[in-house]
């Protein structure tokens, strides 16, 4: 029955109506194409929504940190949301839901501590499409999926192209993506900043999280970039951020989707946000109580719901807080194991003393090999943020 719901649903969706979307060239002057932009109103700005979060400690104590907006930021941060859009074509509207519109929140919000945010609403290949791929080789065409990444990065080109002429002037400026984000975002690098000094001088970092950027094994620079190096070290701006993660003992490292060799003599980046020289460090993490509604329905159901072993301690947790950290329970290193997969290693320490969770949901129900790839920016969200608050100093330095 269910092989049958699959033939059906995939006739639906590859119908030739289903493979294109109508809408003509996004113009980014129109407001309603961004979901952060420093003129929305707060209301539909999806940066202004609350980032409190609740932080509990080892013996079970907890503390509610409020959110925080910097009301003059130096730079800017542009961001490029992950594949998120359930429309039934291969391109998605340019009428984002709530699965865009929460997913840029839980990732990017946190941002407007460091910066002024603007996150362009865009044409993504579809998290539809993605699922129909993984039914079977052979479902979706590859010159559907080309076009659809064309779209894509071409909505993202024009988005930022009409931000820089229109908003910058002369700003730093920190992209910010995750997974298909991310990697239009390495493309805008290669074709809009690399070669051109004054544009890449205004670039003060990259965070892009969760896809694959090339570099020699053991280098930072060459492979993807040939301008633009991995971070490495603190007091260093102009480089990238870059990881994809995975449980420590995952069995689906065997066939990972992310991190794999690409080629002789080049690995996948993994830079750890809070150890950018190597090594073992504890990962502040900032994660939802809930998830973007079809991200919620494809994650594996582990532990209780929340930062605290009992599920009813949960319930009066989310009441305070849209999000949660269990300081010092994650920690994380960048790991090359025997098949060349370079990846963050992520470690959960489990204490029958500590009143926390042993377990927390991350991975994907109906792939496999993605290891903690829907939680990744959330893994070191509080990290990241103190980063990009380093590498905005260094470049405000310069």
């Amino acid at each position: 029955m269910m092989r049958i719901f699959q033939l059906i649903l995939v006739a639906l969706l590859l119908t030739p109506s289903a493979l294109l979307n109508a809408a003509e060239d996004p113009d980014y002057s129109d407001n309603d194409l961004w979901l952060c932009h420093p003129q929305l109103a707060d209301n539909n700005n999806v940066c202004q929504r609350d980032q409190s979060f609740i932080s509990v400690a080892a013996n079970g104590s907890s503390s509610v940190m409020p959110g925080y907006i910097e009301s003059s930021p130096a730079i800017d941060c542009f961001y490029v949301y992950p594949t998120a859009s359930t429309d039934i074509t291969a391109s998605s509207n340019l009428r984002p839901d709530a699965q865009e519109k929460d997913t840029t929140a839980i990732q990017f919000g946190r941002y407007g501590e460091i910066c002024r945010q603007y996150a362009p609403v865009y044409r993504q290949r579809t998290l539809t499409y993605l699922g129909i791929g993984a039914l079977g080789d052979g479902l979706v065409s590859e010159d559907t999926l080309a076009a659809a990444n064309e779209t894509a990065y071409a909505d993202v080109r024009n988005a930022f192209l009409h931000y820089l002429t229109h908003e910058n002037q002369g700003r730093g400026v920190l992209l910010v993506g995750h997974s298909q984000g991310a990697r239009l975002l390495a493309r805008l690098i290669q074709e809009e900043f690399e070669g051109q000094p004054e544009r890449q001088s205004r670039l003060v970092a990259a965070h892009l999280i969760g896809t694959g950027i090339e570099v020699p094994v053991g280098g930072t620079i060459g492979g993807t970039f040939s301008e633009t190096p991995l971070c490495s070290h603190g007091g260093q701006s102009g480089c990238v951020v870059a990881y994809s993660s995975f449980r420590q003992d995952d069995p689906e490292l065997a066939t990972p989707r992310f991190g794999a060799a690409p080629s002789e003599g080049f690995e996948m980046a993994c830079t750890h946000p809070a150890a950018l020289a190597g090594g073992e460090e504890a990962l502040d993490v900032r994660l939802p109580f809930d998830q973007p509604y079809a991200f919620d329905v494809l994650l594996a159901i582990k532990g209780s719901g929340g930062p605290y072993r009992s599920w009813w301690k949960n319930l009066s947790a989310r009441n305070k807080a849209d999000f949660y950290s269990v300081p010092g329970q994650f920690s994380g290193q960048c790991i090359r194991n025997s098949d060349g997969t370079h990846y963050l290693e992520v470690s959960i320490e489990i204490d029958a003393d500590d009143p926390r969770a042993d377990e927390y949901r991350g991975e994907l129900i109906v792939v496999k090999g993605w290891g903690l790839h829907l939680i990744d920016v959330n893994l070191a969200q509080g990290d990241l943020i103190r980063l990009a608050s380093d590498q905005i100093n260094h470049w405000l330095s310069q």
